[in-house]
């Protein structure tokens, strides 16, 4: 539940998403960088963190928020697992574009002939 309400607070535009510059705000507090010290989360640079808490479409939605900020919380291990499972993700769609778009060309050189 805080975790929610954590979202909520930082949500400033109330559209349920968090973006960088709302996550940004919201951790230059005093009462949220205590909060998040007694949580155990070291969160030395905001942008880093936002990105491996998005999907990729630049907003941060409360599932989002609430199961990333899970995966952080501990060691630094967590944090570089996160990190990879994120770098993870976009080479997988990376990849799934590519050959969707492999795909197409293979069909055009098949009906070339």
């Amino acid at each position: 539940a805080k975790l929610l309400d954590f979202f909520m607070a930082a949500d400033t535009s109330g559209d349920g998403y968090l973006t960088l510059d709302e996550f940004e705000a919201i951790l230059k507090e005093n009462t949220v960088k205590v909060w998040l010290s007694v949580m155990e989360l070291d969160i030395h640079d905001a942008q880093q963190v936002f990105y491996m808490l998005d999907n990729g479409d630049g907003l941060v939605s409360p599932t989002e928020f609430v199961e990333g900020i899970l995966r952080l919380k501990g060691s630094a291990r967590s944090q570089d697992v996160m990190r990879i499972m994120h770098f993870c993700r976009v080479i997988m769609d990376d990849l799934s574009s590519l050959q969707a778009g492999v795909g197409g060309v293979d069909c055009q050189l098949t009906k070339g002939d």
